[in-house]
């Protein structure tokens, strides 16, 4: 549904209500007309006439409020003026009072009721009344005034916590929207990293041993087959970190279990470039430090990350990867020999990318220094509690 078209739904029943203010206001001020001018009154239709006119000016209440009140009481003083039959002073106008006063023009509104009740008073006064039918007249008068201004003000203050209440539900239902699309939305980058990082490896482990056992067919059939038993290793975990993947995807997220990977996954990782033909020089030194399955997890995935890119773009022959804490931070270096690359000309991919933003997650830094003779990575990450 169209704002245009909620906004005519919700015009009709105003404009039925305002028929129906309106017909009630004329319909009660030719009551008492009728009543108070009893069987041997002149039958003029003139008093009537009025009220029909104070009804008739009340279908244009929500449009022009204070017009509709400054007529309504210069028909009243008009009405008296012509010496028509008594109708009372707020009777005739307690809906203009009440129109004016729910649009928000309170202060005019008590002001005319002052100027109402001052001239009435001014004149009756004149007119030789007794003072207690002037006082209990005036105060009658009076409250109804204060009774249609005070019942405005409540329906007001009314519609105003149901507008202010709407506007939070609102506010709190698009928060929500935006807090699932940014869960999704890590959980994708998440799951995507995952699927770079561990399919990445395997595939450069198999291509390769592939090579490998491709030079070696018919020279050195048991180096062939030592390559080919790397390659079916390393797809077998990778196709084990798929599945696990797919689980995830298909899972209920409240009731997913992520398996942390560890530091020893780190050596895993270094044997696999090992038999790659990579020289791989491993120090891992924690220590008695208590370090956090996220943190092992970053830490395992950067480390793999860093060998994949060795074994694909450094045509390195020796690698070396520090794993060790210091000051309550955890620093992996991975440094090799290979070609490196001018800083300047650094054009980081998914991989680099991924790095960043898996220490990032955990409020730590990837750094990468590159140059002619080798590339490193360097990253700190904080051992502690993350949640």
């Amino acid at each position: 549904m169209s704002a245009e078209t909620a906004a005519h739904d919700d015009e009709v029943p105003a404009r039925v209500l305002t028929a129906l203010v309106a017909v009630g206001q004329a319909v009660v001020v030719a009551l008492i007309i009728a009543i108070g001018s009893g069987p041997d009154a002149d039958q003029s239709h003139g008093p009537y006439l009025f009220a029909a006119g104070f009804g008739t000016l009340l279908l244009f209440r929500r449009e022009l409020p204070v017009g509709v009140l400054a007529l309504s009481i210069l028909g009243v003083f008009t009405y008296y003026a012509i010496d028509y039959p008594p109708i009372g002073m707020a009777v005739p106008v307690a809906g203009a009072f009440y129109s004016a006063a729910e649009r928000g023009r309170v202060l005019t509104a008590s002001l005319a009721g002052v100027v109402l009740l001052a001239v009435s008073l001014f004149f009756r006064t004149s007119d030789g009344e007794s003072s207690a039918v002037l006082a209990y007249d005036v105060i009658t008068n009076a409250a109804l005034i204060g009774c249609a201004i005070a019942l405005a003000l409540a329906v007001s203050s009314r519609r105003a916590l149901r507008d202010q209440h709407e506007h939070m539900v609102r506010l709190e239902r698009r928060h929500q929207q935006e807090r699932t699309a940014r869960q999704l939305e890590a959980e994708r980058l998440r799951i995507a990293r995952d699927v770079h990082d561990s399919i990445g490896h395997a595939l450069s482990l198999v291509s390769v041993q592939a090579r490998v056992a491709q030079q070696a067919l018919g020279n050195d059939d048991d180096a062939a087959v030592h390559a080919l038993d790397h390659v079916v290793s390393a797809t077998g975990s990778s196709l084990g970190d798929l599945r696990r993947t797919l689980a995830m995807l298909r899972a209920d997220p409240d009731t997913i279990e992520h398996a942390p990977l560890t530091l020893s996954g780190i050596e895993t990782t270094a044997q696999a470039a090992r038999d790659a033909g990579l020289d791989v020089d491993l120090l891992i030194d924690v220590g008695a430090a208590v370090i956090t399955a996220s943190t092992a997890s970053t830490a395992f995935r950067i480390v793999q990350e860093a060998m994949t890119n060795v074994l694909r773009h450094a045509q390195a022959t020796a690698v070396k990867v520090i794993v060790r804490v210091k000051d309550g931070e955890l620093y992996l270096r991975v440094i090799d020999d290979g070609v490196g690359i001018d800083t300047d000309t650094l054009v980081e991919g998914r991989g680099l990318a991924g790095m960043r933003e898996r220490a990032a997650l955990l409020g730590g830094d990837v750094r990468v220094e590159a140059g002619s003779s080798g590339f490193t990575v360097n990253a700190m990450l904080p051992i502690g509690d993350h949640r």
